[in-house]
């Protein structure tokens, strides 16, 4: 994984042929330059199109021959969606493929013509250049299983929104119309109460019905679990609601639909998490990762599609600093600031990491002791977050070295001799 300054910079020689890509949704404008930054060619347009693509290789290999070029390195902003089929189509063109950050072309915009003036054909001719500083990154272009399953985790995540947006709806539906409900029922898309709400939704339903009826429907929903001390409390505090009862026949309708759309997601949400398993059986990875008590299916494999091959790596502060968890300093003179994590790496990552965190002070012991040790020490003293933030490091380090060693998770290897005994964990 090439992410010195000195092995991007040799990437950069005299016959490396610099292309700038402003990136857009239908019309692209590209930049050619050398090693100097000189500009071989006027800025010019093409579509995000097979054609349009054709077009600009089409230019590159004649600029490439006119400049006597044996290399070439396009480089682009990740703007949104829209740089993936361009790239895609160099890479599988044998042209090197470069990302620049949007937030550096926007800082550097000014330093050539001192002009706050923003252009596509400029903004190219700046990705250009800051390319020739070696100021860029290779992208991770997930391949095979690794684009598979990182596709899944986005559409699952997407799907976890949709529910909780149909999840609101429907509860500020019940709010309006049966306000009381959610004393009886905890959780809305409980299984008891999706199946009430198909066929008793509002008081008037209730209150129509015999208290076996209702027990009946949510004892067979829950597998007996649930029954007839809700259906007695239901029909208790339906009696007396203060629901809304105008509107009953479109608000039956609306409830009918929010409870399907919960249900479908559900199903889809399962039929996607039992895919991403079988995926995961297939990463060699995967396995001793799992085997880490704080881990499951879905925060594994969060983490390996956001990782994507771990060959890629020979260090695991490469994958601290892929996550955003590097630490900066802000500092100056006699100033000393607050260090915090720089957060410019994958969000996706970084969460799931958290999340592992937390469920391993909760209920791993020795990252329970680890926790309550960063936190109360009484040098370096940490708080909270700050203790969660080391624990996920301390998550990263161990994932990265069973990822390479493979075996599986080891309470006294994962804190180490010397932490085992300071935390008084020693048998």
């Amino acid at each position: 994984m090439k992410n010195s300054q000195l092995e991007k910079l040799a990437l950069i020689t005299e016959s490396t042929l610099i292309v700038g890509v402003d990136i857009a949704k239908k019309t692209h404008y590209a930049q050619c330059c050398d090693y100097r930054g000189v500009k071989l060619h006027k800025a010019f347009p093409f579509q995000n199109t097979k054609t349009g693509i054709d077009c600009l290789l089409a230019k590159l290999y004649e600029v490439q021959e006119k400049h006597d070029k044996s290399t070439i390195i396009v480089a682009m902003e990740p703007t949104g969606h829209y740089w993936e089929n361009l790239a895609t189509t160099l890479k599988n063109q044998g042209i090197l493929v470069a990302l620049v950050s949007s937030l550096h072309v926007h800082q550097s915009k000014e330093l050539d013509d001192n002009s706050p003036a923003k252009t596509d054909p400029k903004d190219a001719g700046v990705i250009a250049s800051l390319v020739k500083d070696g100021r860029f990154s290779i992208p991770n272009m997930p391949e095979g299983i690794y684009a598979d399953i990182r596709n899944l985790v986005r559409f699952r995540d997407q799907i976890v929104q949709e529910q909780i947006r149909y999840k609101l709806r429907l509860q500020t539906l019940m709010d309006r119309y049966f306000p009381e409900r959610a004393g009886i029922f905890k959780e809305i898309t409980g299984k008891a109460s999706l199946a009430i709400l198909k066929q008793y939704p509002f008081p008037s339903d209730i209150n129509g019905a015999a208290e076996e009826a209702l027990a009946k429907v949510m004892a067979e929903a829950t597998h007996n679990k649930v029954g007839r001390s809700k259906a007695a409390g239901l029909i208790k505090v339906a009696r007396h609601s203060i629901g809304i009862t105008e509107g009953l026949a479109s608000a039956r309708l609306q409830a009918t639909s929010l409870v399907q759309m919960l249900e479908l997601l559900a199903s889809e949400s399962a039929e996607i998490e039992d895919r991403i398993k079988e995926l995961l059986s297939q990463i060699s990875y995967a396995k001793p990762i799992l085997t880490i008590p704080c881990i499951g299916p879905v925060l594994a494999a969060v983490i390996v599609s956001e990782i994507g091959d771990i060959d890629r790596f020979s260090n695991w502060k490469q994958l601290c600093k892929l996550a955003g968890l590097n630490l900066k300093e802000n500092s100056s003179g006699t100033h000393k600031g607050k260090t915090r994590i720089t957060k410019r790496g994958r969000s996706r990552l970084r969460s799931a990491l958290y999340r592992a965190a937390l469920i391993a002070i909760a209920k791993v012991p020795e990252f329970r002791a680890l926790h309550d040790y960063f936190t109360t020490r009484t040098s370096n003293q940490l708080a909270g977050k700050q203790s969660v933030i080391a624990i996920c490091c301390k998550l990263l380090r161990i994932i990265f070295s069973l990822a390479k060693k493979g075996g599986s998770y080891q309470p006294e290897l994962a804190l180490g001799e010397y932490r085992w005994q300071q935390l008084g964990l020693a048998a």
